[in-house]
This record gives structure tokens, sequence and C-alpha cells, in this order.
């Protein structure tokens, strides 16, 4: 599997061994490494208009609801819970919202500056294609009363295509170089605080995986962005 040049903090914090030692300056230098995107994007956000803003959330609270639909898609075909009229229909509208899934974390992503590798889109679009290929499978081989097997294998076999052909746009469109890299001392006080977000939704995963105690989080969010000796040792 493809590896990002600048991992997303939260990704890091997500795969960090629960065994290694952790080290603030590691995370602060996963930051650093990925601060370029997250300055970009946190401007971008600030640019848009409250009715902006507002159509971003319930994109996403689409996108959610989405997935769940994708999941519940595939418990329908492999249980066969539906087989009347109402099949079909189902079958397109659960495919066209598996679609809308996968392209509601691909959009953003191709929309980001120096598009690292993506674990969760890869993770979301390889679902997707095993959701698919499972029903296309009940739908060829389980005997329907409302509908052929070949009609209802269509809206199946489009949507493998698609979540393939995202997992292969998403490895061909990766930057496999680091963003800029930026001067800490540059930094005004607002981005610092971008910062100190990033970092702090990354110190609050590793804290959920026990793996910074909750009486050492203060310290570590308060903590300047210096990178400690020893940090590369840290990064993933």
């Amino acid at each position: 599997m493809p590896k990002a040049a600048a991992i997303q903090p939260n990704e890091w914090a997500t795969i960090h061994d629960n065994f290694t030692p952790f080290e603030i300056g590691a995370l602060n230098r996963v930051v650093l490494d990925y601060a370029h995107v997250e300055l970009t994007l946190a401007r971008r956000w600030y640019r848009r208009t409250a009715l902006g803003r507002t159509v971003a959330v319930l994109g996403f609270t689409f996108t959610i609801i989405s997935l769940c639909a994708a999941v519940v898609l595939g418990l329908v075909m492999l249980t066969g819970g539906i087989d009347n009229e109402a099949l079909l229909p189902v079958a397109w509208a659960g495919a066209g919202l598996s679609a809308c899934a996968v392209l509601g974390f691909f959009v953003p992503w191709a929309l980001t500056p120096y598009r690292q590798w993506d674990r969760t889109l890869n993770g979301i679009a390889v679902m997707i294609v095993v959701i698919a290929a499972l029903s296309l499978g009940a739908a060829l081989v389980r005997r329907w009363e409302a509908v052929s097997n070949a009609a209802l294998a269509v809206p199946f076999l489009l949507l493998t295509a698609f979540a393939v052909g995202v997992i292969v746009v998403h490895v061909q469109l990766r930057v496999t170089e680091k963003p800029p890299a930026v001067d800490v001392a540059s930094l005004t006080p607002s981005d610092i605080e971008v910062l100190r977000k990033v970092r702090q939704r990354a110190l609050k995963i590793l804290r959920h995986r026990n793996i910074v105690a909750y009486k050492d989080f203060n310290g570590y969010d308060n903590a300047p962005f210096d990178t400690a000796p020893g940090a590369a040792e840290g990064r993933s």
C-alpha cells in the first residue's frame, strides 16, 4: 500500500504503535509537515460564507448517511430482506447512495492541495467494492421473485466499476512529494491556533487509545511547536 509523504496528524495518531513511547516532538513534526495543507484548508473555510459552510456541513452529513445506506444495502442483498416490486428501485437507490458516499470522501481529497495518500478514502472505496461485489454475487446467485437476476446485477456492476475507478484515480492523482515546509517563526497567531487545534485532535485520539495519559494531556496540548531531539523516530 502506498504511503503518504506527509501523513495526516489524525492518521498518524490512529496508527501510532501502542508499544512505541510517545514524544510530543514527533507529533509536532507531523503537524508541521502537514501544516501547509491544514492552513490552506482553514483559509478556504474562513473565506466561505455562512451559506457555504452550511452546505459543506450538510454535504458531509449526507455522505455519512450514504455510507450507512451502503451497509444496509449489503445486508438487504445478502439476507434477501426485500423481494418485491421495491427491490430494483432499492438496489438502484442503494447503489447511487453508495457512490455518493465514495464521492463525499473523494471530492474533498481531490480539492486538497498536495494530495497525499489517504487511508480513509482508500478504505471507504475498498469497503464499497466489497459491498458491491457481495451484492452482485447475491443478485446473480439467489433466485428472486420480483426481478430477473440480470436486471438486478446491473447497479452493482456499475457500482463496482465506479469504486474500483476511484481507487485507481486515487493512486494516480496522489502527490508523492511533501508540501512546502512551514517556518514556525513566520506563522501568525491565527495560524498557530489552527495548528494547535489540529494537534489537539490528534492528541485526543492518542488519549482515547491510552497512549497519552489524561494527566499529561494539557501539558502536551500547551507545548510549543518545537521538535525535540529524537522526534524523527516517532514518525510514520
